[in-house]
Parts: C-alpha cells; sequence; structure tokens
C-alpha cells in the first residue's frame, strides 16, 4: 500500500517521492521549533518513525543511498518591481525561483518557472521595445497568471504552521474555512474535487478558476464540513516515544 505523496500527519507531514534509476526518498519535516523531533537526523530515530507509519514503512526496505540528510533555513521570499503601477527598475525580469520561491513540500518549483518563462516569452514579444511598458506588463503578467500559486502555497504553509502549534501545544484546532480547505477536504470524497484539487497542485489550473466552476460549487454545497478520515501513523505521545527511544 503506497501513501500520498504529501501526508499531514500531527505535527509531522511526510513527503515521498520517486527518483530515477530505481530510486526514491522519504522526507518527514515539522516545524523548526518542535526541538524534540529534530533528533530525526539520526539514521536510527528516523527509521523508528518512518516505520511507525503504515503506509511509508516499506519504503525503508531499500538499500540507503546516503544517510539521513537535514534541510532547514527554508526562507520563502518575493519580489515586486512596480510600486504603484511605476516601475522601479527596467531592462531586467526576474524569473522563477529568482521572483519567488517557498519551500519545496508543493514540488511545484520546476512548473512555476515553466509556467513564468512562457509568459515572458509572450510579454517579450509584445512589449520589447518599450522598457517601461514590459515592466508594467511582466508585472502584471507575473500578478495574475503566477503569484496566486505563490500566496496559495504560503497560505496552505501558515495554516499547517498553525496546525503544528497548536497538536504541539496540546490546543484544539479548527482549520480555516477558505474555499480551498473546503476543496482538500471533499477531495477526500468526491473524484471531481478530487481531480480539481490535483489540477492546482499540478498548476495546470489556478484555483480561482476552479472554485467558481458550477460542479465544483455543488460538490462544496453537498459535502459541507466533512472531514477527510485520519491518515495511519502516530498520535503526539507515540511521536515524543520515538524520537527518544523512550517507552
Amino acid at each position: 500500500m503506497a501513501g500520498p505523496v504529501l501526508m499531514p500527519l500531527g505535527t509531522i507531514s511526510l513527503l515521498t517521492l520517486y527518483g530515477d534509476n530505481g530510486t526514491w526518498s522519504v522526507t518527514v519535516y515539522t516545524s523548526s521549533r518542535d526541538a524534540p523531533v529534530k533528533a530525526l537526523r539520526d539514521a536510527g530515530t528516523f527509521a523508528r518513525v518512518v516505520g511507525a507509519c503504515p503506509l511509508q514503512a516499506h519504503w525503508l526496505g531499500g538499500q540507503p543511498v546516503t544517510g539521513v540528510l537535514p534541510m532547514a533555513g527554508i526562507t520563502d521570499r518575493y519580489h515586486r518591481f512596480v510600486v504603484d503601477g511605476v516601475p522601479v527598475a527596467t531592462g531586467f525580469a526576474a524569473v522563477g525561483d529568482a521572483w519567488a520561491c517557498t519551500n519545496p513540500s508543493g514540488g511545484r518549483g520546476l512548473t512555476i518557472g515553466i509556467i513564468h518563462t512562457q509568459l515572458l516569452r509572450r510579454t517579450v514579444r509584445r512589449h520589447l521595445g518599450d522598457p517601461a511598458g514590459f515592466a508594467r506588463a511582466w508585472d502584471e503578467g507575473t500578478e495574475r497568471q503566477v503569484t496566486p500559486y505563490y500566496r496559495g502555497q504560503i497560505a496552505a504553509d501558515h495554516a499547517r504552521l498553525a496546525e503544528m502549534a497548536a497538536l504541539h501545544q496540546g490546543r484544539p484546532w479548527t482549520p480555516p474555512e477558505t474555499p480551498m480547505t473546503r476543496l482538500a477536504s471533499a477531495a477526500a470524497w468526491d473524484p471531481g474535487a478530487f481531480r480539481a484539487l490535483l489540477a492546482t497542485i499540478f498548476c495546470l489550473a489556478l484555483p480561482r478558476d476552479l472554485l467558481g466552476r458550477p460542479d465544483i460549487t455543488d460538490v462544496l454545497d453537498r459535502i459541507g464540513d466533512k472531514t477527510p478520515p485520519p491518515f495511519p501513523g502516530p498520535d503526539r505521545r507515540q511521536l515524543l516515544q520515538l524520537v527518544t527511544g523512550r517507552p
């Protein structure tokens, strides 16, 4: 049995990715403020935690090609060079990660970069002889066609970090009531909602274009506040036992 590519599980999330030549990776990530879980840097601790997750445990059966590789200091960045309709600089265009970047859990950096590059080609074709016009058109196109993916990832990250913090502190957690959170919940129950959610994840459509569709609004109204079933794996108490090695 294979779990989802990205699986939230209490105060951790698991990211499982296929590679080439028969390789794969399993990433466990959490809030940088969750000090006990930093013990996942240890290979034995990592194996205990992943081994306690039924949908990911079987991936430990391979032959490791590296040790556990920690990653920290992920910073969200966003640049804009037009203020109140006036370019602050001309003659260049920040594209892809040079324009904006988020944590890599969404796995969409390359796709967004390609979408941005296609926009650059169209904008250059229309405005290359007008530096100020190019800067304004580039900014407008970026904000309309690409920035929503950045904003959506930031919103999802903030909500997930807030959930982790609440679970860490033993506080009740209520997810934010937004169309995207409702779509994500409905995707667990309805195939049409699931396909719509995948379309946003894979950058095939912007959320605003899908959430206004009658079939999607009907699904959200029908399913309402029905929450998805929980994923199997350790709860907070069990996770702390696993990372400390103590019962």
